[in-house]
């Protein structure tokens, strides 16, 4: 073989090599993956979540009947939002992998940190959501939700 080619194979499998990791990263980091209905293992709570313009919208249903309404952004941009208990809250959040972490702030001041983890065969993610700063709420456990739609 001679040394040309086998810098050409060499620069071939370079090239293949990264290509394939690129895809890999790309396909990881598709917050599209959330979309769906997610049921939670221990509150019972049934979230229905959509993507759709860098944001995944959730309508949360509790057991008491209450629903929740958030947005978590996924591609770095600072989304306020205008519903309901997190009314004028500002959330900012990025897909790192198949993790979704988002920063938020409530109109009172007080701040959160989620992270969702999407599992590797996409049909559950484990969910920690934390208060910044002290004080009581969230929990340092996730908890598990499973898709069921």
């Amino acid at each position: 073989m001679k040394k040309g080619e086998t810098i050409l194979k060499k620069a071939m499998f370079m090239t293949m090599a990264a290509l394939s990791v690129t895809a890999l990263m790309l396909f990881a980091q598709d917050a599209s993956k959330f979309n769906g209905t997610w049921k939670g293992e221990e509150g019972g709570q049934i979230r229905k979540l959509n993507y759709k313009d860098g944001v995944v919208y959730m309508e949360e249903t509790q057991k008491s009947g209450m629903v929740i309404l958030r947005q978590y952004p996924t591609k770095g941009q600072e989304i306020t939002m205008t519903e309901g208990v997190w009314k004028d809250a500002k959330a900012t959040g990025k897909m790192e992998g198949n993790k979704l972490v988002v920063e938020t702030t409530q109109g009172n001041g007080t701040q959160w940190h989620d992270e969702w983890t999407l599992a590797a065969d996409g049909k559950s993610y484990s969910a920690l959501r934390q208060r910044v700063g002290g004080g009581k709420g969230g929990s340092a456990t996730p908890e598990t939700f499973t898709k069921v739609q």
